[in-house]
């Protein structure tokens, strides 16, 4: 696609969070689970989602509160049937006391009471997790014709929980309609996949142009894994240039892709080879693996009069 054809679009700010749960919700009246930033339910329309780390906690609170009730009641039926005035007052102090002790126990613990019920949420719901997210996903897609890019921050949301191919795939065809900016909050190692697509290696090359620090080993390992077929592809020798460029940002990723990078070198920017050709004389005894002796034939024969080398 043609890039005066993609769309110019501006998406709204995601922060990831910092454990995927975060993002996971759940209705207290049906109880139905979205990773979704909606104001009620999708299922019973009520105004009662909650984050699941809250409603968990909420459930270790209960259970606590059930434990001192059960101490509570025990002490209570003691002194009810206490067959004395003395034997009462024992049975009532000993069940306080009791009380306290159990209190205070549980205050010390109840990070790990937390901890322990969201383990156990997440560990017999996540069925209902999974048919949530599924359901999410739907709504995203239900939205592509009337809002790409609505679409595109529903799956960004919901790829935080729901991994794989077949959401990747999905927001890597909504990204290639839009122009990217250096300014705009992108990702590329969480997108992915397991097999050639030509459209992912069409969005490597243009993050290569805008963001090149996003193209870390992952995704110089895929570009690597699919080097032919993408070299099969209309502007494929283009794409790999421009990550090749990329990769001699870092002297170990210039090292350990040396093949790839030494396939391209003619080809590199100025800028690019000049900073790959000044690392190679700073370490002339590295295992460039043949990279050093093509970066001083192309130094000869195209940049031999040039005062920068």
């Amino acid at each position: 696609m043609p890039v005066n054809n993609k769309k110019p679009v501006t998406f709204r700010p995601f922060k990831t969070p910092r454990y995927a749960y975060d993002k996971l919700r759940i209705c207290r009246r049906c109880g139905r689970y979205t990773a979704l930033s909606e104001d009620r339910c999708g299922q019973c329309g009520r105004a009662a989602l909650t984050a699941v780390e809250q409603h968990a906690a909420a459930l270790a609170g209960r259970k606590m509160h059930t434990r001192l009730l059960f101490i509570l009641l025990l002490t209570l039926g003691a002194v009810y049937f206490g067959q004395s005035l003395q034997q009462m007052a024992l049975c009532g102090a000993g069940g306080i006391v009791l009380a306290g002790l159990l209190f205070l126990t549980q205050r010390k613990v109840r990070q790990n009471e937390n901890l322990y019920a969201l383990y156990a949420l997440l560990g017999r719901s996540i069925d209902s997790i999974r048919d949530g997210l599924e359901i999410n996903r739907q709504e995203a897609v239900s939205v592509l014709r009337e809002n790409d890019v609505l679409a595109y921050e529903k799956l960004r949301e919901i790829s935080i929980l729901l991994r794989g191919d077949r959401v990747s795939r999905q927001r890597i065809a909504l990204l290639h309609g839009f122009q990217l900016r250096k300014d705009m909050q992108l990702e590329l190692e969480q997108l992915l996949l397991k097999d050639f697509e030509p459209l992912l290696a069409e969005y490597i090359g243009e993050i290569a142009k805008v963001r090149p620090e996003l193209i870390k080993d992952r995704t110089l390992r895929y570009v690597k894994t699919y080097e032919v077929q993408i070299l099969q592809m209309d502007k494929g020798a283009a794409i790999l240039t421009a990550v090749a460029g990329t990769a001699v940002r870092l002297k170990r990723y210039a090292l350990l892709y040396s093949g790839m990078i030494g396939r391209y070198v003619a080809e590199l920017p100025k800028d690019r080879f000049l900073r790959l050709s000044r690392m190679i004389d700073a370490s002339p005894y590295e295992a460039w693996n043949g990279l050093d002796l093509k970066v001083a034939e192309v130094r000869e024969a195209k940049y031999r009069w040039d005062p920068d080398f």
